[in-house]
């Protein structure tokens, strides 16, 4: 038994400290893939919250067998994606006319792109790839994410997402695919 699942037995015994703990270690990582997948700090932040809500009520029904990572970023991925479900936001025109008047006006959008330029070539490049990534459909950017930022199996993502094996696979094929295109035609 790893020291995660031993934690979780301390945990379902009653043990608060092993619960922080658990806490402690997976906190950032939860919540960095809600961010990258929700894109707003609070929404982020109240899933993290929930995710460790979640995880406290299942403990009981953890399997030690499996990595505590997996089961926690399934929790984690399941509350973002019925999140993103739920807040389905409309799209707007980027151009708009005066009503009564017929003039046209642009809407001005800030950048959400990265911040200043990164001090060296390797966070520039980075940076280029999260803005690729982020323009990837929430069903490609999330196993893009799980298997790239988190470093999960495709085994360990598919049973996160509860989907077959084969999906996976072409999913992150077809998000591969995505972002070859994008960079080749130079939209990074």
């Amino acid at each position: 038994m790893n020291d995660d699942a031993a934690l979780v037995g301390r945990c379902v015994a009653g043990d608060e400290r092993a619960f922080r703990e658990l806490v402690q270690r997976y906190q950032a990582r939860v919540y960095s893939l809600a961010y990258r997948m929700l894109r707003v700090r609070e929404d982020a932040e109240d899933i993290t919250q929930e995710t460790f809500v979640r995880m406290f009520r299942a403990a009981q029904r953890y399997d030690p067998e499996r990595p505590f990572s997996s089961w926690l970023f399934t929790i984690a991925s399941r509350l973002c994606i019925d999140h993103m479900r739920r807040r389905r936001v409309p799209t707007i025109s980027m151009f708009q006319r005066e009503s009564g008047t017929g003039e046209e006006w642009t809407l001005e959008l800030p950048d959400q792109g990265p911040g200043p330029v990164e001090e060296t070539e390797q966070l520039e490049d980075e940076a280029r790839m999260r803005a690729l990534v982020d323009r990837l459909p929430e069903h490609y950017r999330i196993v893009v994410m799980l298997r790239h930022q988190e470093d999960l199996s495709y085994e360990e993502i598919a049973e996160a997402l509860d989907m077959p094996l084969g999906t996976i696979k072409a999913r992150i094929h077809r998000a591969r695919a995505l972002l070859r295109n994008l960079l080749e035609r130079g939209d990074a």
